[in-house]
This record gives C-alpha cells, sequence and structure tokens, in this order.
C-alpha cells in the first residue's frame, strides 16, 4: 500500500514480469534522474508539471503525483545518492483505471513528465552547470 492506503504498482506489475515498456521507462529515468539531485524546491516543481508533494513513507527524499487521467495518477519516487548507493527515481502507478490503459501510454507520460522537470531544473537553476540532459530536453 501506498499513499493514504492507495495500492501503488509498478507497470511491470500491469503489464506483466515481461514489460517491453517498463524496460523503457527504467532506461529513460537511469538517463534523467542524476538532475533530479539539483531540485532545491520540490513544491515549485510538483507546480510546474501540474502535480503534488506526496509522502509516500517509502524512504524516499521526495514523491510526486500527477494525475493523467481521471482513475491514473502517477508517482515519481525520488531518493538522493549517498555514499553507499546512487540516487534512485521509481515511477508508480495508482488509481481505478490503470489497469484499462496501454503500456505505451503510461510510459510516454512518464517520459514526458521527467522531461517536463528537466526543463524545469534548467530553468530555474540557469546559472548552474548541469547535467547535459538537462540540455537535450
Amino acid at each position: 500500500m501506498g499513499s493514504k492506503g492507495k495500492k501503488l504498482v509498478s507497470l511491470r506489475e500491469i503489464e506483466g514480469v515481461v514489460s517491453p515498456h517498463q524496460r523503457q521507462i527504467d532506461s529513460a529515468l537511469a538517463a534523467r534522474k542524476e538532475a533530479l539531485e539539483y531540485v532545491k524546491d520540490v513544491a515549485g516543481l510538483a507546480k510546474y508539471i501540474g502535480g503534488k508533494v506526496e509522502s509516500l513513507g517509502i524512504g524516499e527524499d521526495w514523491a510526486l503525483c500527477k494525475r493523467i487521467f481521471p482513475g491514473v495518477t502517477v508517482y515519481f519516487v525520488f531518493t538522493k545518492s549517498d555514499e553507499e548507493f546512487p540516487s534512485s527515481l521509481k515511477v508508480l502507478f495508482s488509481g481505478r483505471r490503470i489497469s484499462v490503459m496501454k503500456g505505451e501510454d503510461l510510459a510516454g507520460f512518464v517520459i514526458l513528465y521527467v522531461n517536463h522537470m528537466l526543463r524545469y531544473i534548467r530553468e530555474t537553476m540557469a546559472n548552474e552547470t548541469l547535467p547535459e540532459v538537462c540540455y537535450r530536453v
């Protein structure tokens, strides 16, 4: 269970173990997660993507949720790097209608919103040297 008793699931749980769209998401997030270390105002980021800050209680540094369709919400869960582990960005889904969504559509929305987060970083950290991925979106 996740936020406020909602069941949070991965795309792999929606589509099955052999989910090509989960691999697509994993690849896109791996290339972009380093840039999220630069987020200083999580509430500002949430507002920028039209979402809100959530506390999931799963050891995250921050989590954002964004309703992408009626009955479908995506959660972006970020954990900063430390001496022992690299940063982590996970995406989970919730809602009564997630089972009727196509994995391709969910993956597309996830990548779109993570790219939008990188635009926020680029705009709010204009005087910083940012990871190259921030300049490719």
